[in-house]
Formats: structure tokens, C-alpha cells, sequence
């Protein structure tokens, strides 16, 4: 019993993380001739995700001994929803990926599905066929990007950002909410070289798919100038995810805004 609490904690540490807790399941297959393969083949699945900085992976070793713990015993398989959401409980997951190789006429057929623990609901599944090791890795990181294309990631975007540029005097404080709404404030220089202080709200989205970051906002001043933005270009956050990048075209104007964190 101590060694399961033990496993469940490293669990929930992991839980209490931003990121989303991912169990990859041993993969299951009714050819014999494919057992001493299943295995390595969700290991190698497990070492690709684990370049998705977005993800925290339940190490193999913790599976196998809550499984052991659990006295679990294979009669209808991982991919069986009661048993796929026992499973993810018991580990701390936020998403179990579950697959299946079979062999037909002479090419393996490797099938997996994302399931979400809480709902037992499948996000996502992936299929690829393959005749030897060199094209199973050839296709790997294709197939684990599907399966985790459809689980919700944290939101690094949101929060209160603070931009300036070398090149301009315009400086920008942005409040990027978790329901897509924003609050900007632009302090800037009219054409009379008068400070002035533009403040408004509107919507963002960021696609993490392509980078591609939008906003519009409509900002007026106590006098009633007006000033609408509509961004849309790249951006990605730096390893620290504290900072970014942004180009800005304002009518002829073409300048880069580098964008922190402050809260």
C-alpha cells in the first residue's frame, strides 16, 4: 500500500502542473508474432511526446507498478472505457493513449486513441501502417501529433503582458483573458508631439497549430480620438514563456514589439 501511495503522489505533483498528464499504455495485439514488438513501439511513442514541452509523461516504471498494484488483469484490454478511466485515475492523468498492432498481408497496422480520464471520452485517435522499423520512426512523429492535437493545452498567452519597441515611443500594456476577451492600453504621441493615453478592450485568439496570433481592440482616449488595431502576424513565446516577439503594421508604419510578462 505505501508503494501505491507513493506512485500516486509523483502522480499528483505531476497533476498540479500547468502542463497536461499524458499515460501512454502498453499497446496490445492478438498476433504473437507481435508481442515483443508492442512494447517498444509505445516506448518510442512515449519518447516522442516527451519533446512536447507541453505535456508531462507518466514514466513507464509508475504504469507498470500501479498496474501491479492494481492487480490488473488484461481480459478486455486498455482500450475498454471502464478500464481505461480506472486506469488514468489511478495514475493521475489527465489523458490516457491506448493502440493496437495487428499484422495484415505482410504490413503492420498500428492504431492508437487519446482518451480523457475524466469524461472517458476518446479526443482523438491515429492510424498508420508500416512494413519495417525505419518507417514506423519515419511516421512516428506525424502519429503522435495527431494524438495529441485535440487535447486542451495550458494557455500561456493569457495574463498581462507589457510591449515596446527601439523604434517607436509607443508603449502597450495588453490583459489577455482566458475567454478570448482583452483589455489594451496604448500610451503614444499624437502629431503634436503631445503624450496621450488610448485605452480599450476587445478579442484575441492564438492558433498553436501555425503560431498565428490575432487581435482587435477599439481604443479611445477621455477626448474621444479613436483608434482601432487589428494585429495579425506569428508569434511564439521563448523557452521561458515570459516573452514574445510581435510585428506590428500600422497603415505605413512596420515596427517590432517585444512583449514580457508581468503578471
Amino acid at each position: 500500500m505505501k508503494k501505491l501511495l507513493s506512485i500516486l503522489f509523483a502522480g499528483f505533483v505531476a497533476a498540479m502542473t500547468s502542463a497536461q498528464t499524458i499515460a501512454v499504455l502498453g499497446f496490445e495485439s492478438d498476433c504473437f508474432n507481435l508481442e515483443s514488438r508492442t512494447a517498444t513501439m509505445s516506448d518510442l511513442l512515449t519518447d516522442e511526446l516527451v519533446n512536447n514541452e507541453d505535456l508531462v509523461i507518466v514514466e513507464r516504471r509508475l504504469i507498470d507498478k500501479v498496474l501491479s498494484e492494481m492487480d490488473f488483469q488484461q481480459t478486455t484490454g486498455y482500450t475498454d472505457m471502464a478500464t481505461a478511466k480506472s486506469v488514468g485515475k489511478m495514475l493521475n492523468a489527465d489523458c490516457i493513449i491506448a493502440g493496437n498492432v495487428n499484422m495484415t498481408g505482410g504490413k503492420m497496422t498500428v492504431t492508437a486513441r487519446t482518451i480523457d480520464v475524466e469524461t472517458a471520452r476518446i479526443l482523438s485517435n491515429a492510424n498508420m501502417t508500416c512494413v519495417s522499423w525505419t518507417e514506423f520512426n519515419r511516421k512516428l512523429p506525424d502519429f503522435a501529433k495527431k494524438l495529441v492535437a485535440k487535447i486542451p493545452m495550458p494557455n500561456y498567452f493569457a495574463g498581462t503582458w507589457s510591449g515596446s519597441s527601439s523604434e517607436t515611443d509607443d508603449t502597450y500594456e495588453i490583459v489577455l483573458n482566458e475567454n478570448n476577451k482583452c483589455n489594451v492600453t496604448l500610451i503614444t504621441t499624437n502629431e503634436f508631439g503631445e503624450q496621450m493615453e488610448l485605452i480599450g478592450h476587445g478579442s484575441w485568439s492564438y492558433e498553436p497549430s501555425n503560431n498565428m496570433f490575432r487581435l482587435d481592440a477599439r481604443l479611445t482616449t477621455d477626448l474621444g480620438t479613436v483608434k482601432k488595431i487589428s494585429w495579425r502576424n506569428f508569434a511564439k513565446l521563448d523557452k521561458s514563456r515570459k516573452s514574445f516577439n510581435y510585428l506590428i503594421k500600422d497603415g505605413k508604419k512596420q515596427y517590432r514589439l517585444t512583449f514580457s510578462k508581468t503578471e
